[in-house]
């Protein structure tokens, strides 16, 4: 039996998304060494960019899981290739934390997809727009919706094996409750929700963009853990590829730095 007491899973569609929308949360379950965390990236949040873009994505996320965990050294890491529901899949190991890339293209807001990715998006393969998605490095192709899904469940399977308290954070797809959201944020959350033992666990949805329209509600320490995740985040991808999204739309990210996540509980 893992000496983990529970395991939660963090199923998001792009890199920055929980440190943007799921914090404090996120530094809470981070900070519990009892628990196992696990982080799934269903995009590249490539945005229509090349390889160094995505690439340097994944790199930010893995330095701001690694700032979150405070005592573990980015080199302590380990990246591995696995095989899961017939796709290989990108894994990320620390301890008692676990990132999975899925590196699908980025569906651009409005789930149109950009041309450098053949305008594919996981909303479009939802609605069945398109039969099949390839992922930006082409190690893996989904055949239809239900292969990816299936591919959730799998990941989650496989991490969760012996472990009797399963939590499960997605994006909230209601659009009364979270209107205005990223197509990849409300199509991840559809696809967590269609896995085939979702009812089996406790799951949360979060609000994505409109947590902006929100009261500011968020002070202290939790403030600080937020806005250094991110920042450690950004940094990362600055470093690599000369991009700063604080420097470039700072405002953008001060709508959500000092909002506390809105999330709900889903019997």
């Amino acid at each position: 039996m893992p000496s983990n007491k529970t395991i939660i899973f963090f199923i998001i569609a792009h890199m920055d998304d929980w440190q943007l929308f799921m914090n404090p949360n996120v530094s809470w379950e981070l900070s519990n060494k009892e628990n196992k965390v696990v982080f799934i990236y269903t995009t590249g949040n490539d945005a229509g960019s090349d390889k160094s873009y995505w690439m340097a994505n994944e790199e930010g996320a893995i330095s701001s899981v690694c700032f979150g965990m405070s005592d573990l050294l980015y080199l302590d890491g380990n990246r591995e290739k696995v095989k899961i529901n017939n796709h290989i899949l990108h894994r990320w190991l620390g301890r008692n934390v676990v990132c999975y890339f899925l590196r699908l293209p980025d569906g651009n807001v409005t789930g149109d997809g950009f041309s450098s990715q053949g305008y594919q998006s996981l909303q479009k393969l939802y609605r069945r727009q398109i039969s099949s998605i390839k992922s930006l490095d082409g190690s893996t192709l989904y055949h239809g919706w239900q292969d990816f899904v299936n591919t959730l469940q799998g990941i989650i399977d496989n991490e969760a094996d012996g472990f009797s308290s399963v939590k499960i954070n997605h994006p909230e797809t209601n659009k009364t409750i979270n209107p205005g959201d990223h197509s990849d944020h409300r199509t991840t959350g559809i696809a967590v929700q269609a896995i085939p033992k979702y009812n089996q666990y406790n799951n949360f949805s979060y609000i994505g963009y409109n947590l902006r329209n929100y009261p500011l509600d968020l002070w202290g320490e939790d403030l600080f853990w937020k806005i250094a995740q991110f920042a450690v985040y950004d940094k990362t991808l600055s470093d690599l590829t000369r991009y700063s999204i604080l420097k470039k739309s700072p405002f953008f990210f001060m709508e959500f730095c000092f909002r506390a996540a809105k999330f709900r509980e889903l019997k």
